[in-house]
């Protein structure tokens, strides 16, 4: 992996600094219908122009952001982001291509960053939004161990329906490495 940086990684995923050698990966993802609508309600366009903003501000402010590389192809997968810290509970984001959804990426890449929040940053504890027609993701949460503890009704609407903002959250009571509590 010549041009990343590897920070850590899990069985199957090279977890690295979000770099302009991915800039063209980033805006496929991110302009892709079936990936931005679970992002925002409100569709938008990104330029490559808005996207290397992004990057440089994201390294620039030293931000928690990694992009996910399969080990076997070195091809994206994704990004998964700490958004911000309060409280020692942070609030974390992923995002998959589509190519790449469907192979447990979203469930390992999830798994071993909540490790690494805990173990690496001694975070005490991980939150999350999904809106609510975001199905398959709220089950990954589900079975990772994040526990609902309140909706926002009607944020908006797509293709016609009521969408719900759903919050989860993972605490680390325990600290035990490997295991993750929900919230009681």
């Amino acid at each position: 992996m010549e041009k990343f940086n590897v920070i850590f990684d899990s069985k199957n995923i090279n977890f690295v600094k979000v770099t302009k050698y991915l800039i063209n990966d980033y805006l496929k993802m991110v302009n892709n219908p079936d990936v931005s609508k679970y992002i925002s309600l409100k569709q938008r366009f990104f330029t490559y122009d808005d996207e290397l903003k992004w990057i440089k501000e994201k390294l620039e402010s030293n931000s928690i952001i990694f992009s996910m590389i399969e080990k076997s192809t070195n091809e994206f997968i994704g990004n998964i982001e700490i958004m911000n810290i309060e409280n020692n509970i942070a609030e974390f984001a992923i995002c998959i291509t589509p190519e790449k959804q469907g192979k447990k990426y979203g469930e390992e890449s999830i798994k071993r960053f909540v490790e690494y929040c805990f173990e690496e940053i001694k975070l005490d504890g991980v939150e999350l939004s999904v809106y609510s027609h975001n199905q398959k993701a709220i089950n990954c949460y589900k079975k990772l161990g994040f526990a609902q503890y309140k909706i926002e009704n009607n944020v908006g609407k797509y293709n016609g329906l009521s969408i719900d903002d759903i919050y989860m959250k993972l605490k680390n009571d325990r600290g035990i490495k490997n295991e993750m509590y929900p919230y009681e």
